[in-house]
């Protein structure tokens, strides 16, 4: 009876908390349903009173900038328990439109939940960007992109324009491995040195996206001609996400191409125009006013600026007939920065005056296009005065020389004439059958014989290796008999006795084919056959061999020094007799 109550009392207690265990709910929801491009809301995906996994949604266009975050809760209030599991993502969208948040499933026990769609929709605002570029960029690829911009976009032939290559990327790591400049048709080039490609410190918020921006590369762009001229996309390959336990994975992105208007320029244009194109001055400097016939000038015309200063030519100089001049030496002060090319130029030209008398050089002109007024002008830079005093051989004849020219070549059917050392040759002379032919055809048969002879001899020695060490004994005694004369006159006592040791037992080995141990009177009276002294030379060397060793090893000497190395020179003398 006891037992059945207390189980009856259990049932009760637990029961609300069972009650409340099969509320279960799975539900998803916006902050707002409202919003502009660029900015953000957030979406909460939220399952009750369950455990289990739920899928993330479809969002329909929408991107992700924060998230997702995950969070739960457990709570107990008068004997009700519930519990929540909730996921919480912020987006944006970089266009405006209504879009559709799709289902999120989430798995509970043995079923599947799911959250009803839900619809947005996305004003234009504030917050979007109205940059062409980064629009079309953006809808390429969210999170990587690059741009090929122009400052201007309709320019005359020959006027400057910067263009800059922009990196936009939101991958937390990204290598840089590879981009390809385009092709410029059309364009004259000029890069922009900035040193290596780094991320600006400041994040841009695109379309309420935040990206790293690097400014890959810079290039300054002279159009040569007129009409609309085409830049091609540029091509990068990136690895991104590498870390120590990942390879990364490799991903690619392509630029927008961009078109330049390019205007001729204005008919009529002045003489002497030499393409500069830009915004000039010009000045001129002469290095004296005050000079003798047959010495030399300096004349300098300075263009100042900005604009394609690397382009303008040498101005053309109306000179007095009797000024002789030189081509001019350019000096170049320019530099290219992301405003342009700016700077000078200088032509230094140099002038000999041949005859006295007041001379006024120029005035010199220079035309160019102003690109800020859209019209020629005409720079102007001296007359110069100078007084030329006679030279040193006193002439005062006032010639008039024509102008300088340069020679016309009237036609090409005149060799050139040789200015080269000649070699003569003898007439009716030739190789074939001289003595220089016949050398050079037996030349090979001498030197195939002499080979085979030499050949056949080292088989020969080959063959014979106690012939060959014999003929060697004579050749090594004679090194060892060297090292003994020179260390009795260094007065070296050591030395001596080793080298007149191996003379001597080294000569003896190999004269007679005999072993290092083999070196005895025995074996030497052997060698020597039937000579009669035989037996007492054999001795003789054999004792001036152990008073070698005698000396060698203890602080006895049998005879001095000088008449044991003449000693041994004798033996080996008689013993080369027959």
């Amino acid at each position: 009876m006891m037992r059945r109550t207390l189980l009856l009392l259990i049932a009760a207690l637990a029961w609300p908390l069972l009650a409340a265990a099969q509320e279960i709910t799975f539900e998803a929801r916006v902050d707002r349903s409202t919003f502009e491009v660029g900015a953000s809301i957030r979406l909460t995906i939220t399952l009750a009173n369950a455990q289990g996994s739920f899928s993330n949604p479809d969002l329909g266009g929408l991107t992700v900038v924060q998230g997702p975050f995950e969070s739960s809760s457990f709570n107990y209030v008068n004997g009700r328990m519930s519990s929540t599991v909730s996921r919480t993502y912020v987006i944006t969208a970089t266009k405006p439109g209504t879009y559709t948040i799709g289902p999120a499933a989430a798995r509970v026990g043995g079923g599947t939940l799911q959250t009803q769609p839900i619809t947005v929709k996305v004003e234009k605002g504030s917050g979007a960007t109205s940059d062409r570029l980064l629009n079309e960029g953006q809808q390429r690829d969210r999170d990587l992109f690059v741009t090929i911009s122009l400052n201007k976009s309709k320019v005359h032939v020959g006027e400057q324009v910067v263009a800059t290559y922009t990196l936009f990327s939101r991958y937390p790591n990204l290598e840089l491995s590879k981009y390809d400049l385009p092709a410029l048709n059309g364009f004259w080039a000029e890069e922009i040195d900035q040193g290596e490609t780094t991320w600006q410190d400041q994040l841009r918020t695109v379309n309420g996206l935040q990206y790293r921006v690097a400014v890959l590369k810079k290039q300054i762009l002279f159009p040569q001609r007129a009409g609309t001229l085409r830049i091609e996309p540029l091509r990068i390959t990136c690895v991104v996400n590498r870390s120590f336990f990942n390879r990364g994975s490799q991903v690619e992105a392509m630029s927008n191409a961009t078109e330049l208007q390019v205007l001729p320029l204005p008919p009529n244009a002045p003489p002497g125009l030499r393409g500069a194109v830009g915004s000039f001055t010009l000045t001129g400097t002469l290095d004296r006013d005050q000079l003798r016939a047959d010495e030399a000038m300096e004349l300098t015309l300075t263009v100042n600026g900005s604009g394609n200063l690397k382009l303008i030519e040498a101005p053309a100089l109306d000179l007095p007939p009797d000024v002789e001049r030189y081509d001019p030496k350019i000096n170049d002060r320019i530099s290219i920065t992301g405003s342009g090319m700016s700077g000078s130029r200088s032509f230094t030209y140099l002038l000999i005056p041949r005859h006295a008398g007041d001379l006024v050089l120029g005035p010199f002109t220079l035309p160019y296009f102003d690109v800020e007024a859209g019209e020629y002008r005409t720079l102007q830079a001296g007359p110069f005065t100078v007084q030329v005093a006679p030279g040193s051989g006193g002439g005062q004849a006032q010639l008039s020389r024509p102008s300088k020219a340069d020679v016309e070549v009237l036609d090409t059917d005149i060799r050139f004439l040789r200015t080269g050392d000649l070699h003569l040759r003898r007439a009716g002379h030739h190789l074939l059958g001289s003595w220089a032919w016949w050398s050079g055809m037996a030349a090979p048969v001498v030197a195939f014989g002499l080979f085979v002879a030499w050949r056949r001899r080292e088989e020969r020695l080959a063959a014979d290796p106690a012939g060959r060490r014999r003929r060697e004994a004579d050749k090594v005694a004679r090194r060892h008999f060297k090292e003994a004369h020179d260390a009795l006159q260094r007065n070296a006592r050591e030395p001596f006795y080793t080298a007149m040791n191996k003379a001597l037992h080294g000569y003896l080995a190999d004269r007679f084919g005999l072993g290092a141990a083999e070196v005895n009177a025995a074996a030497l009276t052997r060698a020597l056959g039937e000579r009669p002294e035989a037996a007492a030379l054999a001795q003789q060397v054999t004792d001036l061999i152990a008073a070698c060793d005698m000396a060698r090893y203890a602080p006895l000497e049998v005879k001095p020094r000088r008449a044991m190395y003449e000693e041994a020179l004798t033996l080996v003398q008689r013993l080369e007799r027959p």
